[in-house]
């Protein structure tokens, strides 16, 4: 699918024309799992996303679901969803471990980051799936990190469609 000019035309003429409450409750999920509903902050604007409900919910639930497992009880995890001029932003910020400049650079399938260290459980998909996901779209998917200090994951989709 990834190299079909016919099947990414059709997958970015999706519009969700209502994905606050997609992020809302999606964020809220996981937040109950973690038993951190406390700790959210959510910001989300309803701005039409390029991109299917699920895709969308499915890059919300790993983003959330990274930020709170990699970041203690008690520190804010920051979900944002608005229009900017030039796109749609969605992003989540947590103050946790952080990744290292070395760490972010080798983002993708079944990476998991100091495995020994934490011992998480998983594959180490979720940053992998949510990034071709993003540039799927036509999008990209950045992270601002240092170590010990925190992450921003921020997914950047185009306003329009094309």
């Amino acid at each position: 699918m990834a190299s079909d000019p016919q099947s990414i035309s059709r997958l970015r003429s999706v519009i969700t024309t209502h994905p606050a409450e997609i992020a809302r409750t999606a964020t809220i999920a996981q937040a109950e799992k973690a038993d951190r509903v406390n700790d959210l902050l959510l910001d989300v604007s309803d701005v039409p996303l390029p991109m299917a409900e699920d895709y969308f919910k499915k890059i919300v639930l790993e983003l959330v679901q990274n930020a709170l497992k990699f970041s203690d009880a008690g520190l804010s995890v920051r979900v944002r969803l608005r229009a900017t001029r030039e796109d749609v932003e969605f992003s989540v910020k947590d103050d946790g471990r952080g990744f290292s400049t070395e760490q972010i650079s080798r983002v993708g399938a079944y990476m998991q980051f100091e495995r020994r260290m934490q011992d998480e459980q998983g594959f180490g998909l979720g940053l992998a799936i949510s990034k071709k996901l993003v540039e799927l779209h036509g999008g990209e998917l950045q992270i601002d990190s240092s170590a010990g200090i925190g992450s921003t994951v921020t997914v950047r989709l185009p306003r329009t469609v094309g």
